[in-house]
């Protein structure tokens, strides 16, 4: 008998958008109802203000320990306690590395963010998130989730060398990081309108919020 063919990377990004399809509707749903409590709230507002006062008086390491925060450690500790997900034994040393991978990407998050202000201001006007929005989903964002899935690939493969002939070999790229990538452009393009409506302080406290609440999404549907 033989073999099914494998599928084709369009068939592979109509599977992701698919997959991606309910989780993306219930985190617009999270960023309608941000939006709204920071519109309508003054306790949301003063929340966000004083985090974002206090990741300016930390800077850079305060960007670190916020990413690896709300990308590992609520989202473990929530699958575990919520979600009942299984203690495995690997638990420390995966989050040990992912907290490296992801404390990293939020240092360059907050650099992103800077260079945004200096190319283009801090308006929240309709062109102004625009250009914002192209050039996070359309440079920014295809470097830094190719460089996360390149290592956590680099970790499965034991940290080899080898790995990285295979990591940027063509069926690498067309198998696994394209349909990440329109899987991400489906569900993050309204999660950058809703962060770059924000005030300037406040857009990296609300982009943590909307990475771990993706996490979590992720977990609800593998679990599910």
């Amino acid at each position: 008998m033989d073999r099914p063919s494998p599928p084709t990377p369009l068939q592979q990004v109509r599977s992701a958008v698919k997959a991606n399809l309910l989780p993306g509707m219930v985190l617009w749903a999270g960023l309608v109802a941000l939006t709204l409590a920071y519109a309508w709230s003054p306790a949301v507002q003063a929340g966000l203000s004083h985090w974002g006062a206090v990741k300016l008086a930390w800077g850079h390491p305060f960007s670190f320990a916020t990413y690896a925060m709300f990308a590992v450690l609520v989202p473990e500790l929530l699958g575990i306690a919520v979600l009942r997900q299984r203690v495995r034994s690997t638990l420390l040393a995966d989050m040990a590395y992912a907290t490296l991978v992801f404390g990293s990407i939020g240092i360059t998050v907050d650099l992103f963010y800077a260079l945004q202000v200096s190319l283009f201001g801090e308006g929240n006007d309709g062109a102004t998130i625009a250009k914002k929005m192209l050039l996070d989903q359309f440079v920014y964002s295809p470097m830094t989730n190719f460089a996360v899935i390149a290592l956590f690939a680099w970790r499965e493969d034991g940290f080899r060398a080898s790995a990285w002939q295979r990591i940027f070999s063509a069926d690498f790229l067309s198998s696994r990081y394209l349909p990440l990538l329109v899987a991400l452009w489906c569900v993050w393009i309204p999660g950058v309108v809703a962060i770059y409506l924000m005030p300037t302080a406040l857009q990296f406290p609300v982009a943590s919020l909307i990475l771990s609440f993706w996490v979590l999404i992720f977990k609800f549907m593998r679990k599910v």
